[in-house]
């Protein structure tokens, strides 16, 4: 599932090759993927300039237009939502939707699983839609996330992982802050020191900066903009490493389930609970 590191990137590639272009057409494969009917949303969004792409999360909103006939497209990439630009690409019955600029090559969007949603939304920070996902990862502040999470008595695993506390931090990159952290993922905030919360948040913005910086993780279907994997994988110290010899310690990185997803930590660099 694409996290916040493939979001970014994906919103960052859309920003840079499309922003001031028109869009001048919007082919629909597969309505299903789509929060209204085609008809609703071509005519929102054809012939209007795409201005802006906001990342909240793991969410995108596309801003189309100016004030006060701007349109606004939340997009969200789910389980293998893709957006891409492909020379000479033929599409397969997995591309649902196709937009059309003059000055670029065809937009695909294509989703295996058909989990991803793409909505027109009142504005450019879908305020409504997003009232359940609390604060950007990559941008709350220590006082606020603290204030949310340090009375919490679930596992620290399972708290990262929920978006109404902060949102944008996915399995992936939650395993590998704890570990660069030092915490176990079965640890509970109410009993952790107030500096080492402070770390556990540090240390997850910059494994995700680094992870933009590297085009995101790719394990199955995530590629880039450019139809490129992301190439952060070879970067992970626990993720996908059950098993494996710790690379700090040597010792066996070991596997469990915590609220039904899998977490790899290493028992001697990550401590007890």
């Amino acid at each position: 599932m694409p996290e916040l590191p493939e979001v970014e990137n994906v919103g960052r590639a859309l920003k840079g090759n499309l922003q001031g272009q028109e869009l001048t057409g919007l082919q629909v494969n597969f309505a299903g993927v789509l929060g209204q009917s085609p008809r609703a949303t071509r005519k929102a969004l054809v012939g209007k300039t795409l201005t802006n792409v906001h990342r909240h999360g793991k969410y995108l909103v596309l801003a189309f237009g100016e004030e006060p006939d701007a349109a606004y497209l939340m997009v969200h990439l789910r389980m293998t939502g893709q957006f891409f630009i492909l020379e000479e690409y033929v599409p397969d019955k997995h591309v649902h939707l196709v937009f059309e600029f003059p000055d670029a090559p065809p937009v695909y969007y294509r989703d295996v699983r058909k989990f991803g949603r793409l909505e027109l939304v009142a504005d450019a920070h879908a305020s409504e839609e997003l009232a359940h996902v609390g604060p950007d990862m990559m941008t709350v502040r220590f006082a606020d996330w603290h204030q949310r999470i340090a009375h919490r008595t679930a596992p620290i695993k399972s708290l990262l992982l929920n978006q109404g506390i902060a949102a944008g931090l996915g399995n992936i990159y939650v395993d590998e802050s704890l570990f660069l952290a030092g915490v176990h993922p079965l640890a509970r905030p109410c009993d952790l020191d107030e500096e080492v919360l402070r770390d556990v948040l540090k240390r997850g913005k910059a494994v995700m900066r680094l992870a933009i910086d590297h085009g995101g993780t790719t394990f199955l279907n995530f590629t880039n903009f450019y139809g490129k994997p992301g190439n952060f994988k070879r970067k992970l110290r626990v993720y996908g490493r059950g098993g494996e010899p710790c690379r700090d310690c040597g010792a066996s990185l070991e596997k469990i389930v915590i609220g039904g997803r899998s977490s790899v930590f290493c028992g001697e660099c990550q401590g007890g609970i």
